[in-house]
């Protein structure tokens, strides 16, 4: 006699079957679903490391071609913007991706860090001379046309939070017991600024008054605590202008006019003769004002720090870097600081061209007039907004 398998057990069997399947099914989608992400991992992990080698390469190639500046006759007397350091890097095919890059002149702007070079008595002789032009005096101007509080407690405050000792350099400087009322309260560093928006932390300056000086400042290694001259063949048209002091205007106009100088006597001859300055005492009666005015100590048209702005780009992986560089004469520039910034992923936006792209499709004729107005070749770092 045949024995027929009831039709509720072949129902059974078949559901059994495809909850099986389905089951190998999910398994299988997660395995495949974790193997895809594993991958991705790894190869943003292999175009990451692929994209700070290609940056340190490009890091190298600035750090030789400034080398390559300052070995060079023509060049190392002086350096500004229309020497081939200051032209942005190409933005150069590489397997995979794209770098592109600029170097700045940190010598441009006011070294915080240079306020340590100031005592008590450097500082009021400085602010009570009529004429003389200093470092202090130069932070006060620039502060004033930004139209930020100027007064000379905001030289004060900065040259305690530098200086060693807890004795305040004025009576309108501050030391750690003006410092205990902050809520937290804060300690004074009696060191050197390692990064411009420490600045914020000095008593009397804001967190936005500091981001709006942070173009105009650069927190640089001043030796022996002396003062770091500005590179006056690079300086911003506002710091110009604060330079100027009791002579702003017409300073801006000799400096924009005969810049690039080779050397602080010519630009203090043209001084003396665009300003009429006499001195009686010399031969023939000229020559030495300006000097007195703007001195070594505050100018100067050599830059010995740069700073370097890289941007690889590789697969879905994009990195900036940010490296300081420290340049001796005739001697291969040193990175004293790196920062590397990984830039998340994101879809661009079409109607928005890259600050890079901004720089290469840049309208020839706006450039011309650009250059004409301002008479010195635009650098690429502040054509980029870097």
């Amino acid at each position: 006699m045949i024995n027929k398998v009831p039709s509720q057990q072949q129902g059974v069997a078949l559901l059994a079957a495809i909850i099986l399947m389905l089951a190998i099914t999910l398994i299988m989608t997660n395995i495949f679903y974790r193997h895809q992400i594993d991958v991705s991992q790894a190869t943003a992990s292999l175009h990451t490391d692929q994209a700070l080698l290609i940056a340190l390469s490009g890091e190298g190639w600035a750090r030789e071609l400034l080398e390559e500046d300052s070995r060079n006759p023509q060049t190392n007397q002086s350096d500004h913007y229309g020497e081939i350091w200051a032209q942005a890097m190409p933005l150069l095919p590489v397997e995979g991706g794209t770098l592109t890059g600029c170097i700045s002149d940190l010598q441009s702007r006011i070294n915080l860090n240079s306020f340590s070079s100031y005592t008590a008595g450097k500082l009021q002789a400085e602010l009570n001379h009529f004429d003389n032009m200093g470092l202090a005096k130069t932070w006060i101007n620039l502060l004033d046309s930004l139209e930020i509080p100027a007064t000379p407690a905001r030289a004060a405050t900065i040259i305690d939070w530098l200086d060693t000792d807890s004795t305040l350099v004025n009576s309108s400087g501050a030391e750690q017991p003006d410092y205990e009322a902050f809520q937290p309260p804060r300690v004074v560093a009696n060191d050197r600024m390692s990064d411009a928006t420490e600045l914020a932390d000095v008593m009397g300056y804001r967190v936005q008054e500091v981001q709006l000086l942070l173009p105009w400042i650069a927190t640089l290694p001043s030796p022996s605590r002396t003062s770091m001259p500005i590179n006056i063949n690079t300086a911003s048209a506002e710091l110009l202008l604060a330079l100027g002091g009791n002579y702003s205007a017409q300073f801006v106009e000799v400096i924009t006019e005969g810049r690039p100088f080779s050397d602080l006597n010519q630009l203090h001859s043209q001084l003396d003769t665009y300003l009429g300055f006499v001195n009686p005492s010399s031969p023939g009666g000229t020559g030495t004002k300006a000097k007195q005015i703007w001195n070594a100590d505050l100018l100067t048209v050599r830059t010995d720090f740069f700073k370097l702005y890289l941007e690889v780009a590789i697969g879905e992986a994009r990195i900036e870097v940010t490296s300081i560089l420290h340049r001796k004469q005739g001697v291969q520039p040193t990175v004293i600081a790196r920062t590397v910034v990984m830039v998340p992923t994101a879809l661009p936006d079409p109607k928005k061209l890259s600050e890079v792209e901004k720089l290469f499709t840049k309208n020839d004729d706006q450039n011309q007039q650009s250059d004409e107005e301002s008479n010195i070749v635009q650098p690429a770092c502040l054509m980029m907004g870097i």
